[in-house]
């Protein structure tokens, strides 16, 4: 999935918790730019409940560094939303999860 400020790719790890990863490439600016989003991004999905069970990964696309806290918190819970990470994990019988986990 992806929205205009970051793209989160999502597999099932099968552990009691999840697990992000943050990545920031050299196009969303230089150290001090990249290592700030990095910082928004871990604060945000610490304030986050995600559903336990999945490792994910945010990347940050270039305009992430223009954003403002609010604007990285609200990409992140709509990112978490669409692959309904951030639901309870009440799957039923042949549902997969978050749509994101096969891509």
């Amino acid at each position: 999935m992806a929205n205009g400020l970051l793209v989160m790719r999502v597999l099932p790890n099968g552990l009691d918790r999840s697990r992000f990863c943050f990545v920031t490439g050299k196009r969303v600016g230089k150290a001090v730019a990249r290592n700030r989003v990095k910082r928004r991004l871990r604060e945000v999905v610490r304030r986050s409940a995600a559903a336990p069970g999945w490792d994910s990964v945010l990347i940050a696309r270039k305009g992430a560094a223009d954003a403002d806290f609010g604007q990285l918190e609200r990409a992140v819970h709509n990112l978490m939303r669409r692959t309904r990470l951030n639901a309870p994990p009440a799957l039923t019988e042949g549902s997969e999860g978050p749509q994101d986990a096969v891509q």
